[in-house]
């Protein structure tokens, strides 16, 4: 059996009376009230096809394209002991065309894969059950081959392409305590595609005790001083929010987005919990755009939404702070929350809700670029990522690889191949020119493209969320290269969304 770069984990199969265990696959999508919980039995992975030297060798030449060849000479881009599921996996290739021939998965140590179909019609949406949203081919995510849809195995999984693949990535978890069962043909994906399809409606469950607030409030810009700052929401009691809309009624400029910030305080900290810009929170940090993920999103001609759960103990306090000297304007919110703490479950941590805002304006050093790097314990749940060049022939930061550290690792759990291919895109300059944006992943802005040697430049926003959530105990830095060797100076900026345990 094949032990990957950073060993191997075996979880055995036990399951503790009365100790809650993370939801595992389609569960984990059943009710999305319980993304606060914090859970002691998983483990979140990646594999991909990065250049294990440090160069750029990521796919290119297939040196790195598969962990192994097996005994009947098929790829082997995956292979774990169970539990466990794969969330999502992603390929690159030509046009529509994967031209590496047939994927197979075989579970449980079987000798027949029990999924096994051309690489390019299983991303076609032709190959039941796995059918568009949860498939994506090049001309949906600008260059890769994406599949969303959830693959749980008990004991076992091997995955093989039958010739190299090029470039990819699998992300997927590990887990104690998860008497799962494996994939089979017969498994339901209805309810998945469905919330995949109606992005921009609440993903979570109905709650009847839902109450809501909904005002116009005016910012003016801001002066010398402190900037005006408007209250959104005010409870002296615990809860969940449930949601938070909000409306510019005006045409905000990019700068606008970034210099008007939300702040929520829990629990009569003088400190916010959050403090972050509304572009980037709801998904774009180049201004306005068409966001349409499952938790947040926006539009140039309706609302700003955001419906990841954010529960409060003691009390919360939400405003809006223009840090704009130069423009403000009318605001229609509504948030809606209930007067319900999560309830506690044994084995369980329930975490406040937190966004974290960064940039570096531009980045000029040798070293990598820091989206989080925090102490303590939490998940994360996605990131905001924006690109802008210095200059239009510094081109090339897109070769920049993710990396994510996890509880002092020495090496990244996660190392990915350059920014187009961890936002579920391919090659740069198709992925530039045409903006994408799907349940948990997009790029739904580009600006100032510019064609440089026959390679498009351009500035870009992107984001992407991890099913499942990314835990760790005590500490993470998720952090990319700024091209291939932190050799390309651009503006950086970044959000990232995760839970954490209050001191």
């Amino acid at each position: 059996m094949y032990n990957r770069i950073f060993g191997l984990v075996v979880f055995p199969v036990v399951l503790t009376c009365n100790v809650h265990a993370q939801p595992v696959g389609m569960e984990f999508y059943d009710d999305l009230s319980l993304l606060p919980y914090m859970y002691s039995n998983v483990e979140s992975h990646y594999l991909s096809s990065y250049d294990r030297t440090g160069g750029n060798d990521d796919g290119f030449r297939g040196t790195y394209s598969q962990l192994y060849i097996d005994d009947k000479g098929e790829h082997v881009i995956f292979e774990e002991d169970g539990p466990g599921c794969i969330y999502n996996f992603w390929f690159t290739g030509s046009g529509r065309n994967l031209h590496w021939g047939k994927i197979r998965f075989y579970f449980d140590g079987e000798k027949n894969p029990r999924i096994e179909c051309d690489a390019g019609e299983f991303f076609s949406s032709m190959h039941k059950p796995f059918v568009y949203p949860l498939v994506t081919h090049s001309f949906i995510s600008s260059g890769g081959f994406s599949c969303s849809a959830p693959i749980p195995f008990a004991r076992h999984l091997k995955v093989t392409t039958e010739k190299a693949a090029g470039f990819y990535n699998v992300y997927y978890q590990l887990y104690k305590n998860a008497p799962l069962k494996s994939w089979t043909d017969q498994v339901d994906y209805s309810h998945l595609t469905d919330l995949f399809q109606r992005c921009g409606s609440d993903p979570k469950p109905a709650i009847k005790e839902t109450r809501a607030v909904h005002k116009t409030i005016s910012l003016a810009a801001a002066s010398r001083g402190k900037p005006p700052e408007e209250e959104l929401l005010s409870l002296n009691q615990g809860g969940t929010v449930q949601y938070i809309k909000i409306n510019p009624l005006f045409a905000p400029d990019t700068y606008a987005l970034n210099h008007v910030f939300l702040r929520i305080f829990y629990d009569n900290q003088a400190q916010p919990g959050v403090d972050v810009p509304i572009g980037p929170f709801f998904g774009s940090g180049l201004g306005e755009a068409d966001v349409k993920s499952l938790f947040v999103g926006m539009s140039g001609s309706g609302t700003y939404y955001c419906y990841l759960p954010i529960p409060f103990k003691e009390a919360i306090r939400i405003t809006l702070v223009n840090r704009s000297h130069e423009s403000g304007g009318d605001f229609f919110y509504e948030i809606g929350y209930t007067n319900q703490f999560p309830k506690e479950q044994e084995g369980t941590t329930i975490g406040y809700f937190g966004a974290k805002y960064n940039k570096a304006w531009p980045i000029t050093e040798s070293r990598d670029y820091v989206l989080f790097d925090y102490k303590g314990a939490g998940a994360i749940i996605g990131q905001v990522m924006t690109v802008e060049p210095v200059k239009p022939d510094r081109k090339r930061w897109w070769e920049g690889d993710m990396r994510i550290y996890i509880d002092g690792e020495e090496k990244p759990r996660f190392h990915g191949t350059g920014h187009e291919d961890e936002y579920q895109g391919g090659w740069s300059t198709f992925w530039l020119t045409n903006p994408y944006s799907l349940p948990l992943f997009g790029q739904p802005k580009t600006e100032g493209l510019i064609d440089v040697f026959g390679q498009v430049n351009g500035s870009t926003t992107a984001y992407r969320f991890w099913p499942g959530k990314i835990h760790f105990r005590e500490s993470i830095t998720i952090s990319t290269e700024h091209g291939n060797h932190n050799d390309t100076p651009a503006n950086y900026s970044s959000l990232v969304y995760y839970y954490y345990t209050p001191d």
